[in-house]
């Protein structure tokens, strides 16, 4: 009986053929691939292939072997494969990233060519406007002056302004800026000890720039008021009736012909007498030159001309205005800017009723004008630039002021 070989029963004998498959199964080192971030923990296993050698010193090959190299194979093309399709898939995002940033680069450059134009337009147009343009600058198609939304029972009256030395503090006498219960009973006083107007009843007063406007019951008593001026001479103090004026700017006006300093009353005949309103119910309630007191008058300026209706004011717009013989046809609306406070440089109120922090009109700064120390830079309140508040330089002028 044949005694089996030592050895450990459950190893199979070293054959060949054994040798051969476990060789095809040994693998080398993994082979890391840097193609992306993402892939670079994956690796590639790349199979070792040894073909068992007889002892004659010839290579056997079995169906076996060859089975294991092509399995082998196999997984190394798919594994590839997926490697080569991740790697496309990542290249198209790059691209669809490129063509991303391409675009917003386009239209950045479109962007900085826009604002490029704008900047050389505003800084090709006109810095500064004169103060008569400035005047007759009226909204666009703005050509006829209309009559003011009326105010249903209401009365305006003005008012001279109180002395400077004058003593009132008990407010006796009447004048500018009362308080409104004041000026109600000083107002309801000289409304009741006048005969035709004893019967009126007040609803409420109102303070304005240069006086006061009543509020009456109803209308009757409005146009009580209005028709009757014996209890304006009441009040006193050079009170009297405020009626609505339309204003027009005539430009280059000859200044030879008048003498608004000394008579000006014949300079509102004059007008009135070349251009034929002295025969119609127009007229000229009051002219002034449209230019700053600092600024002496030229050969020609542009006159503001305030007159009693709407429909007089829309005559010499349309038809021009004639002075000596001198047809003038530049005539545009006047129109009145918003108000500027004196004390904070603030719109949309006075100085009188004003509760905001002074304010220097030369500097900015937070003292009043008239304390500013000499040598300091001016300052615009409006624009920040260097040129005090309300300068003609300023990008925001205001409203040119009548030498009246």
């Amino acid at each position: 009986m044949a005694v089996p070989p030592a050895g450990d029963p459950e190893t199979a004998p070293r054959t060949p053929e054994n040798s051969a498959r476990d060789g095809g199964e040994a693998a080398l080192p993994p082979v890391r691939r840097g193609r992306s971030a993402r892939l670079q923990n994956q690796t590639t296993i790349i199979p070792t292939v040894e073909f068992p050698s007889l002892g004659d010193g010839k290579t056997r090959i079995t169906t076996q072997v060859v089975g294991n190299l092509i399995s082998n194979l196999k997984d190394i093309i798919q594994h590839q494969s997926k490697i080569i399709e991740s790697t496309r898939q990542e290249i198209k995002e790059f691209r669809n990233e490129q063509q991303t940033l391409r675009d917003q680069n386009l239209n950045l450059l479109k962007e900085v060519h826009d604002l490029r134009a704008q900047i050389e337009t505003w800084a090709a147009s006109p810095q500064t406007k004169t103060w008569a343009a400035v005047a007759a600058e009226a909204a666009a198609g703005e050509t006829q002056i209309r009559a003011p939304r009326k105010e249903p029972n209401c009365i305006r009256i003005s008012t001279a302004r109180p002395a400077e030395n004058s003593d009132n503090e008990n407010h006796e006498a009447f004048t500018r800026y009362l308080p409104t219960d004041v000026a109600n009973r000083h107002i309801r006083s000289a409304l009741l000890h006048a005969e035709a107007t004893k019967d009126t009843e007040i609803a409420g007063i109102g303070t304005t720039k240069t006086g006061y406007v009543i509020r009456f019951r109803d209308e009757q008593s409005a146009t009580m008021a209005r028709n009757n001026s014996e209890w304006l001479e009441g009040l006193g103090n050079d009170t009297k009736l405020v009626k609505p004026r339309y204003g027009v700017v005539v430009h280059r006006v000859p200044t030879e012909d008048f003498d608004l300093d000394g008579d000006k009353k014949g300079g509102i005949e004059k007008i009135m007498r070349e251009n034929g309103l002295a025969e119609t119910e127009y007229q000229v309630e009051d002219i002034a030159w449209l230019k700053r007191k600092d600024i002496p008058l030229g050969r020609s300026a542009s006159m503001g001309i305030w007159l009693n209706t709407p429909e007089a004011a829309n005559s010499i717009l349309n038809n021009g205005l004639l002075v000596g013989q001198r047809y003038i046809g530049s005539v545009e609306p006047y129109r009145v800017e918003r108000k500027r406070c004196r004390r904070c440089q603030r719109f949309g109120h006075l100085a009188w009723s004003c509760q905001e922090r002074i304010r220097c009109a030369h500097c900015a700064g937070q003292h009043d004008q008239r304390h500013c120390f000499p040598g300091v830079r001016p300052r615009c309140s409006d624009c920040n630039e260097e040129h005090p508040t309300g300068d003609r330089r300023c990008q925001k002028p205001l409203n040119p002021r009548s030498s009246q």
